[in-house]
């Protein structure tokens, strides 16, 4: 009885140790990228890579998420999650490391690059949670991994803005280097290995038939923009995009071991719940990508890049405060309400852009609401969608949908490039001649984010109709 009670400490203080560890895996990047969201206007006037080109600094890493995040997913069902977590950890840690030396805008999207790799294994995080934690305790620890995307956000935007406006956006990466580096060596020290079923079917044709899809999707769309008219660049990268594509659905339908299952996008639900996703994170990095520009230019706030942080540090408290009490209430009733109050909050947020006035108050109002939504739909889709599926088809299911999630969180930025680089003036400042966007383009932003959110509320109806959460608990 003893030894019984001094095992069930043991397994209660490693899944508490686990989970903190499998949290950092999110927070880490979140607060990565959101550090860099108040320089964001910094670097493009740096590197002079203002308009489209500069929207690339974000979607770049969910590009590489995008592509290889249903590999990680499979080679984590096949070869042990633990042992593929880690390994692609180890070029988010090498991505992170040579960030801050960066010499002009394609390096800097070279290193950025690397840690998409990292970023590409955080569904192995959820699909460890499943494998190794105790039934009663998934959803809550998939709450917490949910809730950790806003706990790192806040981090980095608190933090971030400082230490941009202090020392330079470089030091962002100097001072992450140490702690991603840690948490890697605590990974392979503390983390119990996983099953391994060696399989043997390693899908490198359909995952690099996926990324170049994608990336060639990403340069048409900026050579369209950058030239105003279709010409032979453009056709050449649509072109690509098209066959790529189509070669990636014929490899995946044909290999025994594909990187993304399409026999789950058979699933209405699964359907309705990879297009939600899509649709949420790319509203989310449009006004991730917009929201600096209105708090420093002159057509807006034009204030301090510090401001960032205070005014978007609201919200990311609501994210993360939403995301736990959605999994909780999930877990004593039904999903059916903090879905579809979490579409309304994200409406709200949009719609009330051109009612407030513009001020400090009114944008972290606007913040609050539209984050809280996102946090409630983004952990209600997650745990409905691991709870649709066979516990030994987790990780490919995670794979999947975090995939949506990225390819979302890729399109999000480069839009807001286009709307942002469509209404410009130049300004001098410090005697320097800025190129900044006006008013009309945050406008189209948040028009568009209207627009958005409302189809995300009628698939949200799907999810509920094809879930059955009329019927049952979730």
């Amino acid at each position: 009885m003893r030894e019984t009670e001094d095992e069930s400490r043991n397994n209660s203080r490693y899944y508490n140790t686990a989970l903190v560890l499998f949290c950092l895996c999110i927070i880490i990047p979140m607060i990565s990228e959101t550090m860099l969201i108040a320089a964001l206007p910094v670097i493009e006037h740096e590197f002079s890579a203002t308009g489209i080109l500069g929207a690339w600094i974000l979607p770049v890493v969910l590009l590489v998420g995008a592509a290889f995040a249903p590999f990680a997913g499979t080679l984590g069902d096949c070869f042990g999650r633990k042992k593929v977590l880690c390994i692609f950890l180890s070029f988010y840690v090498a991505g992170t490391f040579m960030g801050g030396f960066a010499w002009d805008i394609w390096s800097l999207l070279f290193f950025r690059f690397l840690q998409g790799i990292g970023i590409a294994a955080s569904p192995i995080a959820y699909a460890l949670v499943s494998e190794q934690f105790p039934l009663h305790k998934v959803p809550m620890g998939i709450a917490f991994l949910a809730a950790s995307y806003g706990a790192g956000a806040l981090t980095g935007v608190l933090f971030g803005a400082y230490i941009i406006d202090f020392f330079g956006w470089r030091a962002t990466y100097y001072i992450l280097s140490p702690v991603v580096a840690a948490h890697f060596i605590a990974m392979l020290w503390y983390i119990r290995p996983s099953s391994e079923t060696n399989s043997g079917g390693i899908d490198w044709k359909g995952t690099l038939c996926l990324f170049v899809s994608l990336l060639s999707l990403m340069v048409s769309a900026t050579v369209l923009y950058d030239s105003g008219k279709i010409d032979l660049w453009s056709l050449s990268a649509i072109a690509v995009c098209l066959i790529s594509g189509l070669l990636f659905f014929y490899i995946e339908k044909r290999t025994d071991f594909p990187a993304i299952n399409l026999s789950m996008l058979k699933s209405p639900l699964m359907i309705t719940i990879s297009a939600s996703a899509v649709l949420v994170n790319m509203l989310t990095y449009l006004l991730i990508q917009t929201m600096p520009f209105i708090i420093q230019s002159p057509t807006g706030l034009m204030l301090d890049a510090r401001f960032v942080g205070l005014v978007m540090m609201p919200g990311a408290v609501a994210d993360m405060v939403a995301s736990p009490v959605a999994g909780r209430w999930m877990r004593k009733r039904s999903a059916k309400v903090p879905i579809y109050l979490g579409a309304v909050m994200m409406a709200a947020g949009c719609m009330l852009y051109f009612v407030l006035p513009q001020s400090i108050i009114s944008l972290a109002v606007i913040w609050v609401l539209f984050s809280g939504g996102m946090g409630i739909v983004a952990t209600c889709y997650m745990i409905i969608m691991i709870n649709s599926v066979p516990k030994e088809r987790t990780a490919g299911a995670t794979g999947l949908l975090h995939s949506s999630i990225n390819v979302g969180g890729m399109a999000g930025p480069m839009i807001a490039g286009i709307f942002l680089a469509a209404y410009t003036m130049n300004f001098t400042i410090g005697g320097e001649v800025w190129t900044l966007p006006t008013e009309q383009a945050f406008e189209l932003s948040f028009g568009f984010g209207v627009v958005v959110t409302l189809v995300i509320l009628a698939l949200i109806y799907l999810i509920c109709r094809f879930s059955g959460l009329n019927k049952t608990q979730i």
